[in-house]
């Protein structure tokens, strides 16, 4: 393969073991899906624990003291994925994020290349621009030299990103990922709210009665 890595094998990838599930799907299906509530099942969790659990890498959004805690598995390429991050999490940040109440956690599953480039824009604050950035442009993004160009366009210093980008120090964090939706079947995305899951981009009712559920049983 030459220097133009293109990134469309992990695509490829990506549809056999299931991350952009969702996206394969027709909207009217997804509309039908109600939230898969797992609520405080252990025996359920036992297997998959880790995920609800903070890790090192977590690209963390809200107060860290939040009494809520909603995590995320997304991928860009993930049609849903894209329009939960366009129309749904704008309002969850509004109305439960700004206000203290939810921490978010996001992790992603596309191609590593943008996987290391948003957790590099993550340590100068812009993870979340990174992420809108890519979603925003993703048809325009067919190899990791693209991935590249594109990230730096948001980047002030561009000196320390290449250095973060060009050392591959969080592709480890990138794998770990994959590796926990791909043992886990998990189809993207995906959200853990406390020890409650919502399986696909629900409407935002769904993941306001979730919120508020959680909510209510952390101030008991």
């Amino acid at each position: 393969m030459n220097k133009k890595t293109y990134i469309f094998s992990f695509v490829a990838l990506a549809l056999l073991v299931g991350i952009v599930w969702y996206g394969s799907h027709n909207e009217g299906s997804i509309i039908d899906q109600t939230a898969s509530i797992i609520g405080d099942n252990q025996e359920e969790l036992s297997e998959s624990t880790v995920l609800l659990e903070e890790q090192p890498g977590d690209l963390i959004l809200g107060n860290p003291e939040a009494k809520v805690t909603m995590i995320e598995y997304s991928s860009h390429f993930c049609g849903h994925c894209t329009n939960f991050h366009k129309d749904t999490l704008p309002l969850l940040i509004d109305k439960y994020i700004k206000t203290g109440k939810v921490k978010l956690i996001s992790r992603y599953v596309s191609p590593p290349e943008m996987v290391i480039s948003i957790i590099c824009a993550n340590e100068e604050d812009k993870f979340l621009e990174m992420v809108g950035h890519f979603f925003e442009n993703i048809e325009k993004i067919t190899s990791a030299d693209d991935v590249k160009t594109m990230a730096i366009q948001i980047i002030s210093d561009k000196e320390n990103f290449n250095e973060c980008y060009d050392s591959k120090r969080y592709a480890d964090i990138a794998a770990e990922w994959v590796n926990q939706v791909v043992k886990t079947d998990m189809g993207t995305p995906t959200f853990f709210i406390n020890s409650q899951q919502i399986v696909g981009n629900q409407p935002l009712i769904v993941f306001e009665e979730v919120i508020e559920q959680a909510l209510e049983l952390a101030s008991e």
